[in-house]
């Protein structure tokens, strides 16, 4: 199941092409795939001041003990385009949700397509 929060607030936002492809790819490949049954996905966005947040969120098996989030080609071009297109002013953040599962935060200033953000 596919669950989207997305608020009307960042409904206008410029967000880089296909940012979030790769993680809702690993969140399917290394989350999902690897439950019995069904899984869920959760796409959310948010505007907080001048800040957009985006977060996928699975509920697989979660990270283990020591694991290498950073080593998926998908990881690493996403963080290499945030930093080469943001610089210090995002964040990127992948870490075991509270719920179970993992958490991909992506935090980027806000922009808009109809203002001068």
């Amino acid at each position: 199941m596919v669950n989207q929060d997305i608020d009307p607030a960042t409904l206008e936002a410029r967000v880089p092409n296909l940012i979030l492809q790769p993680l809702v790819e690993n969140a399917i490949r290394h989350g999902i795939a690897m439950k019995l049954g069904s899984g869920r996905l959760d796409i959310r966005s948010r505007r907080q001041e001048a800040n957009l947040h985006l977060e996928v969120q699975d509920d697989g098996p979660g990270l283990g003990a020591g694991a290498f989030v950073e080593k998926g080609v998908g990881l690493v071009n996403t963080r290499a385009r945030l930093q080469q297109l943001y610089g210090a002013q995002h964040q990127f953040t992948i870490e075991n949700a509270q719920a179970g599962g993992v958490l991909v935060t992506i935090t980027i200033p806000f922009s808009g397509f109809d203002s001068h953000e």
